[in-house]
This record gives structure tokens, C-alpha cells and sequence, in this order.
């Protein structure tokens, strides 16, 4: 069962492309920016971390995640409430919506890893003909932080915004929202 809706909540996120879109490429720029802020304190280097930086990227992560929830939630109010008619449970809907909103993670980074790929790539490849040292523009250590810092900012969103999937009733499906 855990799998059927993993892969409906999928078709979900996809269904509303234009959200999906604009909410992954944030989630990738935001990604990018903290890892880059993580960086500069992971690794031993001449340029000093800015912990003001590093705290207003997390401190982003968070407030994206609940907000990218709270809204997957309020457009979502007559489908859940649909779900709910025909015997869905708040547990099968927790598990779409926490779907949904870690497919756009994932989504993110792997956009993400792909670019970095590309751009690691395309410098060692100038770098050769020069014969300087390559150098990768960001590690892998804190991409996969920040990658961790997003899942757990998504569960924190999803479990603030649980509440009103719990008080989301089925008659919400009947009636004509405005």
C-alpha cells in the first residue's frame, strides 16, 4: 500500500506543474546556497564562514518547507476531502502529501548534483589544457547536509500542517469552494 501511494503522490506533484516547477527550482536555489554556506564551515579554507549567512539559509529551509506545505495543503482541501469520502485515512493522506512534498526535494537535488556534475566537468576540462590543479566548487559532504536539512525541514512543514488534514472533513468535498 505504501508504494501505490508513493507513486500516486508522485502523479500528484506532477499534476500541478506550474507549483512543482517554481517550487523546485527554489528548493535548488536554496539547496545550492546553503550547501555553499555549509562549505565554508566544514572545510578548513582562508574564507571564514558567515554564521549570520548560514543561519538565514537554514532558518529559509524551514520557513520554505512549511509554507510549500501549507500551501500543497490548502489547494489540495477538495481532493483530501475527496480521498476521505471514498476511505482514505488521515495516515494514507500524510503519506501523499509527505510524498509529494519529498519528491520535490529529491527533484531538487538531483537538479542539484547534475549541475554541479556539469560545471566540476566543464572546469576540470578548461583546467586541463592549462595545466592547473581541478578543484570541485562544492563537496559532496555538505550538498548531502543540506539535502538532510530540506527532508527534515519537509517533515517538520508536514507534521505542523497535519493538524488540518485531521480536521479537514469529507463535507468539504460537497461543497462549493470559493
Amino acid at each position: 500500500m505504501g508504494l501505490r501511494l508513493v507513486g500516486k503522490s508522485i502523479k500528484m506533484a506532477m499534476r500541478s506543474r506550474m507549483r512543482f516547477i517554481i517550487f523546485t527550482l527554489m528548493y535548488t536555489v536554496l539547496m545550492l546556497w546553503n550547501a555553499w554556506n555549509l562549505q565554508s564551515f566544514t572545510l578548513p579554507s582562508e574564507v571564514e564562514g558567515n554564521v549570520l549567512l548560514l543561519a538565514i539559509s537554514i532558518g529559509s529551509t524551514v520557513v520554505l518547507a512549511i509554507l510549500y506545505a501549507w500551501i500543497v495543503i490548502n489547494y489540495r482541501k477538495r481532493e483530501i476531502a475527496t480521498l476521505k469520502c471514498i476511505g482514505y485515512t488521515n495516515g494514507n493522506i500524510r503519506t501523499l502529501i509527505v510524498g509529494e512534498l519529498v519528491w520535490v526535494t529529491t527533484m531538487s537535488f538531483i537538479i542539484v548534483a547534475e549541475l554541479l556534475i556539469h560545471i566540476t566537468g566543464f572546469t576540470a576540462f578548461i583546467n586541463l589544457t592549462t595545466g592547473n590543479p581541478t578543484e570541485p566548487i562544492l563537496r559532496l559532504l555538505p550538498i548531502v547536509i543540506s539535502f538532510a536539512m530540506f527532508l527534515i525541514s519537509q517533515v517538520l512543514g508536514i507534521l505542523v500542517m497535519y493538524s488540518k488534514i485531521l480536521k479537514l472533513r469529507p463535507i468539504v468535498a460537497l461543497r462549493v469552494l470559493k
